[in-house]
């Protein structure tokens, strides 16, 4: 059995906060299993790590002027989406979607303005959240003397499907895809090409408690899901750019 458990109580994380310190410190007397994964809000790790930028002190370009004017977005939102961007995949109606520096397709360059104090504030997406969460994890074993995994999860919308679900940014202490190929189906014929994103999946689970609002928990806790343990970089996920055949 599977059990998805938010923490309750979980404070407003501000710059240079230790997360995993501040995530034992809300568990208080909980007990923290081997093989528990944390889910964490992407919002909570760029804000601990400073990845907040204040609009009044950006200058936008004529460029991300006129993008402004055509998808009726603040133009120095826009600067900071093409700053953060590598390349532009799509502009149109409106909507902005980039690949961003480490590698997401995603709209606006994973830029935020929900969940983050003042009005004229955006959060980007964590400098490198396997990075993150690695730091993470080895803070929570140290402490607790348990094997437990981290994944950072942010809200993605998806090609040809309604709705955002959460994904996997980064990940420490999991093996993030799971290939089935060579072993076999329910009547025996054998699986050529079946991966299944674990990561992702125990990113959407835990969204199901995590919430958007104001109701929601920005840490998670998976526990029951036997995983395998490695160390592999979440941007494994990503899909190369010649197998990509939705941009």
């Amino acid at each position: 059995m599977i059990n998805i458990i938010p923490i309750a109580n979980f404070p407003i994380i501000e710059n240079n906060d230790n997360i995993g310190m501040i995530i034992l410190k809300t568990l208080k007397d909980q007990v923290i299993e081997n093989n528990d994964i944390f889910v964490i809000a992407q919002t909570i790790i760029s804000r601990a790590e400073g990845q907040i930028v204040d609009l009044e002190e950006v200058n936008p370009s004529d460029f991300a002027i006129e993008m402004g004017k055509q998808s009726n977005k603040d133009p120095r939102h826009i600067e900071i989406i093409l700053k953060e961007a590598k390349k532009i995949c799509k502009f149109r109606n409106g909507v902005l979607i980039t690949e961003t520096k480490h590698g997401f397709v995603c709209a606006n360059s994973g830029i935020d303005k929900s969940n983050v104090k003042g009005e004229n504030y955006v959060t980007l997406l964590p400098r490198d959240s396997d990075k993150s969460a690695k730091k993470i994890r080895e803070y929570i074993e140290k402490e607790t003397g348990k094997e437990v995994a981290i994944i950072i999860s942010d809200t993605h919308n998806r090609p040809f499907r309604l709705g955002a679900i959460n994904i996997a940014l980064g990940c420490s202490g999991i093996e993030p895809l799971l290939n089935y190929s060579g072993k076999n189906d329910l009547f025996g014929y054998e699986l050529k090409a079946s991966t299944t994103s674990i990561a992702d999946q125990l990113c959407s689970a835990a969204g199901l408690q995590m919430g958007e609002a104001d109701e929601g928990y920005p840490v998670i806790i998976i526990r029951g899901y036997k995983f395998r343990r490695e160390e592999i970089s979440a941007l494994t996920l990503i899909r190369p750019e010649e197998r990509d055949y939705f941009r």
